[in-house]
């Protein structure tokens, strides 16, 4: 199919129902107009309209905008308060590097010594780092669109630390500075709590995403997730529901199978997997306890393949993952990357139109069975 015999049948199939009557009917189990999805994060989609990146950073006007048209062309109407992996970090006092046409990084971590965590105060969302700056993005935002909702994206706890502490050291602390390496998890699960509570205070309750790809199978071992891990995870998640009334989603890049099921029994609402994993397995392990969410890959798929690559990525993962019993939510296997094809994004809203019709928790899409 090319482009223009997608834009053409993608006509035959509108949506009919908002985001928001949507989510709510299909988790209270009737059969909706489609599957839900999720799309590209609003930082990765500035150079749709012609911005770089760094355009996007600097410019309130800018980031409006391209939220503006993201509403007006994918339906996108949501406002995020989102951390990334690294702000907590930075308003702790690591130094990070804008690139005008990429992804941040650090430059400069500030607990080189153990000996300085006795001394650092729990970050201030109003006077730390980028935080306040972010409150005011999100703040101007809310009086342009306020019809649309503020989300949370927030980082894991020891994805947290190694945005604090260099994640090589993280991880050897693991092994040989425990005591220390717990009290670091501590402090991050605290400075991110202090992040979304100001911004429920600010807008109200959020819906919370928690990534932690530090705390992946492909870094760490099932016990080191015991012990590292699953306690500060539950710490986070607990603050989360009593700050929001929300259960976060979470994800997890890289491989995570070993622990789906102490993960999903902290609370979770929703579990999202990177494409690395089987949705199908996912399902069945821990779909009669959880939503889950995956996993179309976001860089072979998204960003390189072509129109039809996303259709039938888009396809599997619908018969694979649409009658997981708790519900499914189509997304990518991790962030739909800084340029992705508009044109792939319009395969995935077709291809979720098209084969994700007649949705209902825990059974196939009506418009996949049509093409089994």
């Amino acid at each position: 199919m090319n482009y223009a015999e997608l834009l053409e049948d993608m006509e035959n199939y509108k949506d009919t129902m908002t985001d928001e009557k949507r989510m709510t009917a299909y988790f209270s189990g009737e059969e909706v107009d489609r599957i839900p999805y999720n799309l590209m994060e609003l930082e990765n989609s500035a150079p749709l309209y012609g911005y770089t990146v760094g355009e996007f950073r600097r410019s309130i006007d800018v980031q409006c905008e391209v939220l503006e048209k993201l509403g007006e062309e994918f339906g996108f109407k949501t406002i995020p308060a989102n951390l990334g992996l690294k702000a907590i970090g930075e308003a702790a006092g690591s130094i990070l590097e804008y690139p005008e046409e990429g992804i941040d990084f650090i430059k400069e971590y500030v607990l080189d010594s153990y000996e300085k965590l006795d001394s650092m105060e729990i970050v201030d969302p109003y006077k730390d780092g980028s935080l306040p700056s972010i409150l005011k993005r999100v703040r101007h935002m809310k009086e342009r669109f306020p019809n649309n909702d503020v989300t949370i994206e927030i980082a894991g706890p020891l994805t947290t630390a190694s945005a604090i502490r260099k994640p090589e050291l993280v991880l050897r602390d693991i092994i040989k500075n425990k005591d220390r390496l717990h009290q670091l998890l501590d402090y991050s699960v605290k400075s991110t709590l202090a992040w979304v509570d100001a911004v429920c205070k600010e807008f109200g309750p959020a819906e919370v995403t928690l990534c932690d790809p530090v705390g992946s199978m492909s870094l760490i071992n099932v016990k080191q997730f015991e012990e590292f891990s699953n306690p500060y995870l539950k710490n986070l998640i607990d603050g989360v529901v009593e700050i929001s009334g929300i259960p976060p989603v979470v994800h997890i890049c890289g491989k995570s199978k070993a622990i789906w099921k102490p993960l999903v029994d902290l609370g979770v609402s929703t579990w999202s997997i990177d494409n690395c994993e089987d949705i199908e397995e996912a399902k069945e392990i821990v779909g009669d306890k959880v939503a889950i969410a995956g996993n179309i890959p976001p860089v072979e798929i998204m960003k390189y393949g072509d129109i039809d690559d996303v259709i039938e990525s888009v396809k599997e993962c619908i018969k694979k993952g649409s009658d997981s019993p708790k519900g499914y939510i189509l997304w990518s296997g991790c962030e739909i990357p800084m340029g992705t094809p508009k044109e792939n994004i319009y395969a995935y809203i077709y291809a979720a139109r098209k084969y994700g019709r007649g949705a209902q928790m825990g059974k196939l899409c009506r418009g996949i069975l049509e093409y089994l």
